[in-house]
């Protein structure tokens, strides 16, 4: 009874306050990077829009930066598959700062929405209008939220699409498992890592929820490839993903074995002796086994609600964790994994364990943030800068160990005694 207390309009707001203000504050005192992603998105568009020119082609989204005046770290280039690409062509079409505001508006809305939509669904939140209406303010708190708008990264959008498309598979009677699927399916044109919510599915037998994601990522690949199968040429630069890369906002394992074995401005390296790519693998291997190995041993109860929420929500947060070079932004799916960890469907309550470790999830990204902010100045802490500089990823590590606990406990789905 509690969330249908508060509006969802008032828990949109809620939700994206915090965001404008600090996006705001952040800009007057003179903070840079504003729409940073966004410009290799809508440089990709026209590239794509100019016919036989590829997205993944560097020097030529550099020397189309250079023609427009736009001025922004280039990084890694593109580096999303092609249909996002080809989705980009009608903004990409106006001046720079047109569809940058409308890109930033509509994805402040869908997030807005979808976190009201959440709060008011009985099956993922159940509380009193107070903490609601906190519960919101603090999605929008979360750094990689703002940081998502700041620097113009589609996360919002991707978060938005994703609860829609879990919250059609939490139905019991799977009817939009298809629907939910495709949702999952378009996200993957933009963030690859939700693909990997079809392993889960696929263990519960939801074929039908699978089919789905392949007929959205399958789908817009053909349409893409049907529209402009020039975008396509260089597609294998995705491959380069899995490379070292210690840059400071890859906090990814990636970004963890990078800097803990490579000097970078920011950091000192603590493991000079080993190859970064091997640990990295080592790393994600392990998680990997780890992860499937617990779907794997609760598969019995994949058929309930309970079951499925729990195996979403850790293959999001794993996905997170593991994705090549993911930036702090792209944290910002592991709201869906904490939200389904506190889900009244899910059994029980949390112990004080696992109550531990997700505040540390949520804390250590503040840290993170704050961190970053130091720059070079973090090099002081010596080697120790080498893992203080991953600690948003060890906060999603914090998060993912939470939920496989109430996973492995022998009664987190009493009804199976």
């Amino acid at each position: 009874m509690g969330p249908l207390l508060v509006s969802r309009p008032i828990l949109g707001i809620a939700a994206i306050l915090p965001t404008i203000l600090f996006t705001g504050t952040y800009l007057v005192r003179g903070g840079n990077g504003l729409w940073n992603d966004f410009a290799s998105y809508w440089l990709a568009g026209r590239l794509a829009a100019a016919g036989g020119g590829t997205p993944f082609d560097m020097e030529a989204l550099g020397r189309l930066a250079v023609r427009e005046g736009i001025v922004f770290d280039l990084g890694t280039g593109y580096s999303y598959p092609p249909p996002f690409a080809v989705a980009m062509v009608p903004l990409a079409s106006l001046p720079f700062a047109i569809p940058a505001t409308v890109f930033t508006t509509l994805s402040l809305l869908v997030f807005g929405i979808a976190v009201a939509a959440w709060l008011r669904d009985k099956r993922v939140w159940m509380a009193r209008p107070e903490a609601t209406l906190l519960a919101a303010f603090a999605v929008g708190l979360y750094p990689p939220v703002h940081g998502s708008v700041l620097f113009g990264q589609a996360n919002l959008l991707v978060v938005g699409a994703m609860s829609l498309g879990v919250r059609h598979w939490l139905r019991e009677d799977h009817r939009r498992d298809v629907v939910g699927g495709i949702l999952i399916g378009l996200v993957g044109i933009v963030k690859v890592a939700p693909l990997a919510l079809a392993v889960p599915m696929a263990l519960a037998s939801r074929f039908r929820a699978v089919l789905g994601v392949i007929a959205g990522a399958g789908g817009a690949m053909l349409a893409a490839w049907a529209v402009a199968p020039f975008a396509f040429d260089g597609l294998g630069r995705l491959g380069r993903l899995g490379e070292p890369d210690p840059f400071w906002t890859n906090q990814s394992i990636n970004g963890f074995a990078s800097r803990m074995t490579l000097e970078t401005d920011r950091t000192v390296a603590l493991l000079t002796a080993l190859d970064p790519a091997i640990l990295a693998a080592a790393l994600l291997l392990a998680l990997g086994i780890a992860t499937l190995a617990i779907l794997v041993r609760g598969r019995a109860r994949l058929g309930t609600p309970a079951g499925v929420a729990l195996a979403i929500a850790l293959t999001v947060v794993a996905a997170a964790a593991g994705a090549p070079k993911n930036s702090f932004w792209n944290h910002a799916p592991a709201l869906i994994g904490a939200g389904l960890l506190l889900a009244p469907i899910a059994p029980g309550s949390l112990r004080g364990s696992q109550r531990v470790l997700l505040i540390a999830w949520y804390a250590l990204a503040v840290v993170q943030w704050w961190l970053d902010s130091l720059g070079s100045g973090l090099r002081s802490l010596g080697p120790a800068s080498a893992v203080m500089s991953s600690v948003a990823l060890l906060g999603l590590l914090a998060l993912w160990a939470a939920v496989a606990s109430r996973m492995l406990h022998p009664d987190w789905y009493p009804a199976d005694r």
